[in-house]
């Protein structure tokens, strides 16, 4: 499955702008893997926001089941965030790491997604003390706990000019110019390869010359201010136009294109069935006549045969009758026809 990177990341946050401001109406988590967020907007209606810590989040169309009990974390969730207002979200320092802000009147909570490693969700409050998460770890340089403030996992070597980046460039020991930008950038290998090919420097060199940084830099820089164009290209789904890999299928939005590939891990038997209640009301109906039809056709496939019956024993039957009207005290209580016994009930 796709793993999203720092920059596929930067531009679903874009789009996920549209969702500020919006209430949090309901909270699921399926699994202990991922967690979905109810999102509702006036003029713009519910939306779900699937995030999978580690893997991806975007809006998505469909959601798998929830359990019969609710986990841990969605318990926490919905006793913090329901009928909360997403103020802002944001990407820290084109890291995988995304930052989402609630408020309700004078509460204030934040969300943090660490998309990198195995991923993670941390709840704290308004000054980064953790609160909850859905996993709690601990190494040499940071802990996830509770009663801890939260700390950002250190940082990786960064520019902000392109002197900077040479240095970053020149300092890197990967055996070619396409891995270093693909691991030291954490561009990921698709976009460092689009990167070599927008620049017409070949991939597998080791290092490249000052021109060659130069150009890579320019490249780079548009590559991050370039405007959104979605597509799925060989069923991989990507927020802009890569020249190296051609033409793809083309989506209004990148996340209608992340929720086109991602839903194919959701599948039908794995859906919650949405119950019409107008729906399940016309069927109980529909059940109940079914059953009323049912007990008719047994009554006149019933009768019908009890007129058979009469009609080709009449002889006998009407000979019983006669006897009746004489003497009831002689007649006997039952009587055999065609092996057939008739059980008279004298009252």
């Amino acid at each position: 499955m796709k793993i999203l990177s720092s920059l596929e990341i930067k531009y679903v946050v874009e789009e996920l702008q549209s969702l500020l401001d919006s209430k949090v109406d309901q909270i699921y988590q399926p699994n202990s893997e991922e967690l979905i967020l109810a999102l509702h907007k006036t003029n713009v209606g519910k939306k779900l926001l699937r995030i999978v810590p580690g893997t991806c989040l975007y809006i998505a169309s469909k959601k798998s089941p929830s359990p019969k009990e609710q986990l841990n974390l969605c318990k926490y969730l919905r006793k913090r965030l329901l009928n909360t207002r997403l103020k802002s979200i944001e990407q820290k320092n084109m890291e995988r790491i995304i930052e989402f802000n609630f408020e309700f009147k004078d509460s204030k909570f934040i969300l943090i997604v660490e998309f990198f490693s195995k991923g993670n969700i941390i709840v704290c409050d308004n000054e980064y003390n953790i609160i909850s998460a859905l996993k709690f770890q601990t190494w040499k340089d940071r802990s996830i706990k509770t009663k801890v403030k939260y700390e950002y996992p250190p940082a990786k070597k960064s520019f902000s000019n392109l002197n900077e980046f040479k240095e970053l460039i020149n300092s890197s020991n990967k055996e070619s110019i396409v891995k270093t930008l693909a691991m030291t950038l954490n561009l990921g290998g698709m976009y460092a390869e689009e990167l070599c090919f927008r620049s017409k420097i070949d991939k597998n060199k080791k290092s490249v010359n000052e021109n060659e940084i130069k150009i890579i830099y320019n490249e780079l820089e548009k590559l991050y201010s370039e405007k959104i164009n979605p597509n799925l290209l060989s069923k991989n789904p990507v927020p802009i136009k890569l020249h190296s890999l051609g033409e793809g299928t083309p989506f209004s939005t990148y996340n209608e294109a992340l929720d086109s590939y991602y839903s194919q891990f959701i599948t039908e038997a794995e859906e919650e069935k949405k119950v019409d209640p107008k729906l399940n009301k016309y069927q109980e109906i529909i059940k109940d006549q079914e059953s009323q039809f049912k007990e008719i056709e047994d009554s006149i496939q019933e009768n019908r045969l009890k007129g058979e019956y009469i009609y080709n024993n009449y002889m006998e039957l009407k000979e019983i009758l006669d006897t009746f009207k004489k003497d009831r005290k002689s007649l006997p209580k039952t009587i055999k026809i065609e092996n057939k016994t008739i059980v008279l009930e004298m009252k």
